[in-house]
């Protein structure tokens, strides 16, 4: 596995104890990986809330949303005292997303290594096995494609494309649940501008 190689010998072992656990093989593992999936999004969820200032945030892509949408207005219609007044804010509005930025970085800098380690611990644990029947064929997209396996019109998935697939089908879900997605639209407040 490359570089992640001295990992190999803790995802036998993660193997073994999968296997006795009764999730090492379909439909365990279907089941077992979209509960990983959940448990990840939610703990990712509670270091969201607990690092970055989620109400800040709504509040800053409220302001950028009005300050785009009187942007493309005063452009529309020529309305010089409006692109005055965009122009007036845009040092402001670039610095809120700078802001912005780096206040949604902050958890993924804490939790990158970790999250990274278990990835391919958990890999190296459902390495060739199954994880998920499909019951079709996927369109060739990269990192899915070289995780599935054909068998007569049913096609396997392993711990790699299914894990991607979960974690984007339910990751959002489960952030927007949880309250860690930031929204312009969400809270209390009236326009901004």
């Amino acid at each position: 596995m490359g570089w992640l190689s001295w990992l190999d010998p803790v995802g036998i072992w993660f193997q073994a104890i999968f296997y006795k656990m009764g999730v090492l093989y379909i439909p365990g593992s279907t089941y077992f990986i979209i509960l990983f999936n959940i448990i990840i999004a939610v703990l990712m969820s509670l270091l969201t809330r607990a690092l970055v200032d989620i109400d800040k945030i709504s509040r800053h892509q409220r302001e950028i949303k009005v300050h785009n949408e009187n942007k493309k207005k005063a452009m529309e219609t020529a309305d010089k005292k409006l692109w005055q007044k965009v122009q007036r804010r845009e040092e402001y509005i670039k610095k809120i997303q700078s802001e912005m930025m780096i206040q949604q970085m902050k958890p993924m800098l804490v939790w990158f290594i970790p999250i990274t380690i278990i990835f391919f611990l958990m890999r190296s644990a459902f390495l060739n096995i199954p994880v998920a029947w499909m019951p079709f064929r996927f369109p060739e997209i990269w990192i899915i494609i070289s995780n599935l396996k054909y068998l007569d019109h049913l096609t396997w998935m392993g711990f790699t494309g299914w894990y991607f697939l979960t974690s984007i089908g339910l990751g959002n879900y489960v952030r927007r649940f949880m309250g860690a997605t930031p929204s312009a639209t969400r809270g209390g407040g009236g326009p901004v501008g």
